[in-house]
């Protein structure tokens, strides 16, 4: 066998490794939510915000690139766009709010409701807000935001996280690809929904 070919052979073997330890990964992570089933879907999600959390931190310990993460209170474009949930996070979401005392705007959720991620943007300006943005451009509900929100995190100039005025290819992330897994893992097997859609079947669902 020619170097070449032992090289390739060994790029192969080294990809075929990291595919069943990613599989393994998130099989493990689907495994233990469908053991949770619905049973009390807030501690469920909140249980899955606080490996998350712990997922990135450690990764950002790791990697010295996570440095450059632009993300910071008062960036609020991310906060503009369409966000895929899951309905335990929906189900915490609402009762977070409710223990806060925050008046959900409704309306404007039954409004953004109407849109899917792919026209999202065809609604008015002031209704693409996420319900939990402040006035103070701050995240009124950010100890519970959803793991959608948690692992977001950008390297580039935060001016190019507005889709508005820039193509999504120019934003570039820094991923922590347990966390990554993770929330595939949540999504597979509680199913996925846009957040005001299944903001508004909570609410509607606990009145």
């Amino acid at each position: 066998m020619t170097d070449s070919l032992k090289a390739a052979a060994n790029r192969k073997a080294r990809d075929e490794r990291k595919e069943a330890h990613l599989r393994a990964i998130f099989d493990r992570n689907a495994q233990h939510f469908r053991a949770a089933g619905n049973h009390d879907a807030p501690a469920v999600a909140r249980e899955a915000h606080v490996a998350i959390d712990r997922l990135v931190e450690r990764d950002r310990k790791k990697d010295a690139s996570s440095a450059d993460i632009k993300c910071r209170k008062g960036c609020v474009h991310c906060c503009r766009e369409p966000v895929e949930i899951w309905p335990h996070e929906a189900a915490l979401l609402v009762d977070a709010a409710r223990e806060a005392g925050l008046e959900l705007d409704k309306a404007r959720l039954e409004r953004q409701g109407h849109y899917t991620i792919d026209t999202w943007r065809q609604q008015p300006a002031a209704d693409t807000a996420c319900v939990f943005l402040g006035e103070d451009r701050a995240c009124r509900a950010y100890e519970f935001r959803p793991n959608a929100c948690r692992k977001l995190l950008v390297v580039t100039d935060p001016e190019r996280c507005d889709a508005g005025k820039h193509p999504p290819e120019e934003v570039g992330r820094w991923f922590s690809w347990e966390a990554e897994i993770l929330e595939s893992a949540a999504l597979e097997v509680f199913g996925a929904g846009l957040m005001p859609q299944l903001l508004l079947s909570e609410l509607n669902n606990k009145t």
